[in-house]
C-alpha cells in the first residue's frame, strides 16, 4: 500500500499538526508502559529536524467531563524528557488560547494541545470540530495507527480539509501487518482476550475465516461459556450477541476453524483478588468471577501454540494486573517469546493491554516478531475490515 509519506512534503517553517496515541497506562503519576510514546518518537524528531512546527494532538482514556486525571499534561514532561526539548502545554485543542500559542511558535518548536475527547465533537466525527483542529496548520499527519480504524475527527474528518501524510510508525504498523495477513505460514493461531467485548466480537467472525485455532481469554471467554449454558457466576460478560457468537461458531466449523475455550479457570470468590480458586468450567459456583485461565488450560494453549508457525495475538488471557490471575497471560507470553527467539514463530501482539502484559512479564518488542501498538486497530486490519483513517486518507493525500 503506497501512502504519501512525511519525506514527500515539503515541512519547513510550517505548521504540521501531527496526531499521535499517547493513551499509556498512568499509576500513580508514574507512566508504566510508554512503547506508544516511543514509537511516535522519530516522527516527532524528524518533523523537528526538518524545521517544522509540531503541534501534537491525541486522545487519553475516556473522560465524560474534563478529568485532571485524563490531561495530557501528565504526559508532557516525560516526553520532554525523551525528546531532550522543551514541550509546552496547552490547556485546550481548540480556540483562542490554542491559536496565540501556534501563532507564536519558531521553527522546531513543539506544543502539546489537551486531550481530544474532553470535546464530545471529536467521538462523534464533527465537520466543525476537525475544521478547527485544521484552522490550527498546515499539514496533517497521521501516525496513530491504533486509531485509524475509528471514525472520530482528529483521525478521518480532518483529512477532508489538509494535506494528509503517514508518519513512520503508521508506515511501519502497515508496511509489516501487510506481510502477516498473507497468511502463508500456517498453522496459525489467534489470541483474542482483554475485556472489551464490543469492539472484538464481530471481527472474530472475519478471523474464523483465516485462521486455524481460534483462543479466547478475558470476557470473550465468558460469553463463550454463557452462550454453551455454563454457569459464570459473577463473571463479566455481555448479553444479546448470541446470534453473533452463533454466527462465529459455524463460520469457524465451515472453515475448519477449531476454538478454544478455558476447560478450567482461575476464580476470585465475591471479587476478593487477593487469592485464585482453581475450578472445572463446569464446576463453576454462583457467586465465583472468572479471573483467569487453570493450568490444563494454559497446557493445552501452550501445545497448540508449539504445533502453529503463526501467531496473533490481541489482549490478555486473564486479569494479569492482579498476581493471583496473572499466571495465564504471563505463562503464554514466556511461551511464545521462547519459541519467537527459536525462530519456530511468527508472533505478532497488539493492544494497549497487551503491550502492558509484555512489560508485566519482565519482556519487550524485541522478544517478538512484532508488537503492534494498535488494539482494535490491529484487529481490523488482520480481518480486512475498512479503516477509516486509511480508506479515506488514501483518496486524498
Amino acid at each position: 500500500m503506497n501512502i504519501p509519506s512525511i519525506e514527500n512534503c515539503d515541512l519547513y517553517s510550517k505548521v504540521v499538526l501531527l496526531r499521535v496515541d499517547f493513551n499509556v497506562p498512568i499509576k500513580d503519576g508514574e507512566i508504566h508502559d510508554a512503547t506508544r510514546i516511543l514509537r511516535a518518537l522519530p516522527t516527532i524528531r524528524y518533523l523537528i529536524n526538518a524545521g517544522a512546527k509540531v503541534v501534537i494532538i491525541s486522545h487519553f482514556g475516556r473522560p465524560k467531563v474534563r478529568d485532571s486525571n485524563l490531561s495530557l499534561k501528565n504526559i508532557v514532561e516525560a516526553l520532554s524528557h525523551l525528546l531532550s526539548k522543551e514541550v509546552k502545554f496547552i490547556n485546550d485543542c481548540v480556540g483562542e488560547e490554542v491559536q496565540k500559542a501556534v501563532n507564536a511558535m519558531g521553527i522546531g518548536n513543539v506544543i502539546l494541545l489537551e486531550n481530544l475527547r474532553f470535546y464530545k465533537e471529536e467521538e462523534r466525527n464533527d465537520s466543525n470540530f476537525a475544521k478547527q483542529l485544521a484552522s490550527l496548520a498546515d499539514i496533517y499527519v497521521n501516525d496513530a495507527f491504533s486509531c485509524s480504524h475509528r471514525a472520530h475527527a482528529s483521525i478521518s474528518r480532518i483529512t477532508e480539509f489538509l494535506p494528509s501524510y503517514a508518519g513512520f510508525c503508521l508506515q511501519d504498523e502497515l508496511k509489516y501487518l501487510e506481510k502477516v495477513v498473507s497468511f502463508d505460514a500456517k498453522p496459525i493461531t489467534a489470541i483474542v482476550g482483554g475485556a472489551k467485548i464490543s469492539t472484538k466480537i464481530k471481527m472474530l467472525v472475519k478471523l474464523a475465516e483465516k485462521v486455524d485455532y481460534l483462543v479466547l481469554g478475558g470476557a470473550i471467554a465468558n460469553s463463550f461459556l454463557l452462550f454453551s449454558k455454563v454457569n459464570i457466576g459473577k463473571s463479566f460478560s455481555q448479553s444479546g450477541i448470541d446470534d453473533l457468537l452463533h454466527d462465529i461458531v459455524e463460520t469457524a466449523n465451515k472453515n475448519k476453524c477449531k476454538i478454544i475455550v478455558p476447560e478450567d479457570v482461575l476464580v476470585a470468590v465475591n471479587s476478593d483478588y487477593s487469592a485464585s480458586i482453581s475450578r472445572k468450567t463446569e464446576s463453576i459456583l454462583n457467586d465465583d468471577v472468572i479471573l483467569d485461565i487453570g493450568p490444563q488450560t494454559l497446557n493445552k494453549i501452550s501445545s497448540i501454540i508449539a504445533d502453529s508457525k503463526t501467531l496473533l495475538w490481541n489482549g490478555p488471557i486473564g486479569v494479569f494486573e492482579h498476581s493471583a490471575f496473572a499466571n495465564g497471560t504471563i505463562g503464554v507470553m514466556k511461551i511464545v517469546s521462547n519459541l519467537t527467539h527459536e525462530g519456530k514463530l511468527t508472533s505478532v501482539i497488539g493492544g494497549g493491554d497487551s503491550l502492558s502484559a509484555i512489560s508485566a512479564a519482565g519482556l519487550t518488542d524485541k522478544d517478538f516478531t512484532y508488537v503492534s501498538t494498535g488494539g482494535g486497530a490491529f484487529l481490523s486490519w488482520l480481518s480486512g475490515d475498512k479503516m477509516p483513517a486509511i480508506n479515506i486518507g488514501l483518496k486524498l493525500f
